[in-house]
């Protein structure tokens, strides 16, 4: 008798989610050709291990695959935002590019992560596609205040958080 390929973990997570997380592509893709599923699990999502990641082939064969791109992890987050808030903007733009949402998100959405992080190009990408500037997080905070909270870590760039929320004043 074989494991059940899509078994969760305590927090939720399966196999290949915890493969994608440690960015083991090797193992995931081993994990998909036994019929993991790309929509499994109920806490981080398989999707958002690759997002994460950087994985901008693991995320297109998953989408390929029929994945749900805006579908929420336990924490309210979309793989767009996993992948906003670690830098990975490869991956952003992809799933800009297949349709993600800008404004989808319980907990933190697409522009409040890309608000901390700094990255000032896809502030402005999420502003033009429509993203909400005056969207609250679970924390009640918007972008706005997220950017500006973020400023202190940027000092050697100048600033990024500043210039960040530059562009989501432009935006109002």
């Amino acid at each position: 008798m074989g494991a059940e390929v899509d078994a969760e973990d305590g927090e939720g997570r399966t196999a290949l989610t915890v493969a994608l997380a440690f960015g083991q592509e090797g193992v995931a893709r081993a994990l998909l050709e036994a019929g993991a599923g790309v929509n499994a699990g109920t806490g981080q999502r398989p999707f958002h291990g690759a997002a994460k990641r950087g994985t901008v082939e693991v995320v297109k064969e998953f989408m390929e695959k029929g994945v749900e791109v805006d579908v929420e992890d336990r924490e309210g987050c979309t793989a767009l935002t996993v992948a906003l808030a670690f830098g990975q903007e490869g991956v952003a733009r992809a799933l800009l590019e297949a349709g993600a949402g800008v404004n989808v998100g319980m907990g933190r959405r697409p522009l409040h992560a890309a608000a901390e992080k700094g990255t000032v190009e896809m502030v402005r990408e999420l502003v033009e596609k429509g993203a909400e500037v005056d969207a609250e997080d679970r924390e009640g905070r918007t972008a706005l205040t997220v950017a500006l909270a973020g400023d202190w870590r940027f000092p050697a760039e100048g600033g990024a958080g500043g210039q960040c929320a530059s562009k989501v004043l432009e935006a109002c």
